[in-house]
């Protein structure tokens, strides 16, 4: 569903079904999208796959005949099993704003999305940085895959009023146009594995709403999403860049940096990955309406929201493992074998051949990215 009449939200939005064929024209011609092919579709016949593309007339179309299939191809590619569970917690005639932890740039909501579509539900707009918009083509083609800006490194009068139009166009998305929408549970990715809601994004989805915080939540139809990588495909890129601003507070990350990460997430061993979708949060919320204080307010209701991701978390043996030789203890002993002990040390030892500098704090911070999920889980 789309209101071409709306223009508040011209400089954020998606593209509509009228922009389609035009974007698609321009993404066809690009070399870096030719490439995209080849890489995810060897020996397939590149002038069939522009044609079908020049065809398509609108979103819809275009997520269901190239999206899904190019996110079943990196599947096939570099997961070796994903599950998908919670849709029963979801029905298809109603618009959900899907919260979600953030572990890689683009597969989080691409792999919700192409399997919303396989099972015939609608697939949800997507929030992403204005950062990774990095080329055109790449703002064409996300654009074509219902994804919305949101605008990054401003001022902080530029900032409000980036948030106020964000806010109002979540909103809009769910109530008038109906449509569902993702959004991460914090601003980028997470780092060191240390998922936790940021209460700014809860404050924002309010900036709009006119009514209580607990009533605006929950007009927003709140899913508790969770991701759970067994290997993170950018783990090497996140230590590095961590450690670099430890030692350089002036460090700051390039467009090459970027793009090594979304090519590193795309392309990279991720092992097995689960997605859960919780029940949407609305009787839990009611227990909260009596606190007067709003900031306390928001934190009660971000650790609320933590308590729904962690419960849905998979665990895999190099979470328990790197918790364990973090602590110095056997505490998570049950969950893994000697052998599969062995094979987490390994994995661990051959990343760290990447880092250059202190290598043993790299190596302990490589080690956090697994182990935190478990000890926030255990204490959240």
């Amino acid at each position: 569903m789309e209101n071409n009449n709306v223009t508040e939200f011209n400089s954020i939005r998606p593209y509509f079904d009228s922009e389609v064929h035009d974007a698609i024209e321009r993404v066809v011609k690009e070399p870096g999208f030719i490439k995209t092919l080849e890489y995810f579709f060897p020996g397939a016949p590149i002038d069939a796959t522009l044609k079908m593309l020049r065809g398509i007339k609108t979103v819809k179309e275009f997520q269901h005949n190239f999206i899904v299939k190019l996110v079943s191809k990196i599947e096939q590619m570099s997961i070796t099993h994903f599950s998908f569970s919670g849709l029963e917690n979801i029905s298809k005639d109603k618009p959900y704003l899907f919260l979600s932890n953030h572990r890689d740039i683009i597969l989080d909501s691409a792999l919700l999305n192409t399997h919303l579509a396989l099972k015939g539900y609608e697939t949800s707009e997507i929030a992403i940085g204005n950062n990774l918009l990095i080329l055109p083509w790449i703002t064409d083609l996300v654009k074509l895959n219902r994804t919305f800006i949101v605008h990054r490194n401003i001022s902080v009068k530029e900032l409000y009023e980036s948030s106020l139009l964000l806010s109002k166009y979540i909103n809009y998305t769910i109530k008038e146009n109906k449509n569902s929408v993702w959004i991460a549970q914090r601003e980028g990715r997470t780092k060191n594995g240390d998922d936790k809601t940021q209460v700014s994004i809860l404050k924002m989805f309010n900036m709009s709403s006119q009514g209580g915080v607990i009533e605006n939540l929950k007009s927003l139809n709140i899913v508790p999403m969770t991701i759970s990588y067994e290997y993170d495909s950018c783990d090497t890129l996140k230590v590095i860049e961590q450690y670099n601003k430890k030692i350089d507070k002036n460090f700051k990350k390039s467009k090459l940096d970027d793009m090594a990460g979304m090519r590193h997430g795309l392309e990279c061993n991720k092992g097995r990955v689960t997605i859960h979708l919780g029940k949407p949060i609305l009787e839990d919320f009611d227990n909260l309406t009596k606190m007067n204080n709003k900031n306390i307010l928001y934190e009660e209701v971000a650790k609320l929201i933590d308590k729904k991701i962690y419960s849905g978390y998979k665990f895999y043996p190099i979470n328990y493992v790197t918790a364990d030789v973090i602590s110095n203890t056997n505490k998570y002993a049950e969950h893994y074998t000697k052998e599969e002990k062995q094979q987490v040390i390994d994995y661990i030892e051959t990343q760290s051949k990447q880092f250059k500098g202190d290598v043993d704090l790299q190596k302990t911070m490589l080690m956090q990215i697994y182990a935190n999920p478990v000890y926030n889980a255990e204490n959240i």
